[in-house]
């Protein structure tokens, strides 16, 4: 395992950590953001809907980049 696949294998445990939290956080603490209720009016009341997308595009775009660096071929 090379150093850009550690690099990428790290970027997906920070997403899914920070994912983890924010549907913690969010699921902890109900909201009723203008008649939403539930998980997502709980993501909107607590104002974690944004760092959940993040996270999430964070952890994607690590497990991207790690079958792009497992599955490339060398020349």
């Amino acid at each position: 395992m090379d150093k850009k696949m550690v690099c990428g294998v790290l970027l997906t445990v920070i997403g899914l950590a920070f994912s983890i939290f924010a549907l913690a956080y969010a699921s902890m603490h109900p909201w009723d953001y203008n008649g939403i209720v539930g998980l997502l009016g709980s993501l909107l009341g607590t104002q974690m809907l944004t760092p959940l997308i993040l996270s999430m595009t964070a952890m994607l775009a690590g497990l991207g980049y790690c079958f792009w660096c497992a599955y490339r071929k060398e020349k």
